[in-house]
């Protein structure tokens, strides 16, 4: 982890709970398959295939197991990994 990505983690309002959920990650006509490795109030942070994905897309996480649905924006984006900040839930 580079020195600036601790500073991001350090930097949490929220605490994040670890979890494995299977999900579905919808941008716009694109869903793909994700896992929510944790979460927390105000974001998670998504295993996912980051192709096409960027800062400042808006973003729905739909989690059939916990009968979720969550709207964000994606803050950040690695490789196979994604933050998204919340919006607001179903």
């Amino acid at each position: 982890m580079s020195a600036a990505q601790k500073l991001l983690e350090e930097a949490r309002v929220f605490p994040r709970r670890r979890c494995k959920w299977p999900g579905l990650l919808k941008q716009d006509a694109t869903h793909r398959p994700c896992v929510v490795e944790d979460i927390s109030v105000g974001g998670c942070r998504l295993a996912t295939n980051t192709k096409d994905l960027k800062p400042a897309q808006r973003v729905t996480i739909e989690i059939e197991s916990r009968k979720l649905r969550f709207y964000g924006e994606i803050r950040w984006v690695r490789d196979g990994e994604t933050g998204i900040e919340f919006l607001y839930m179903d």
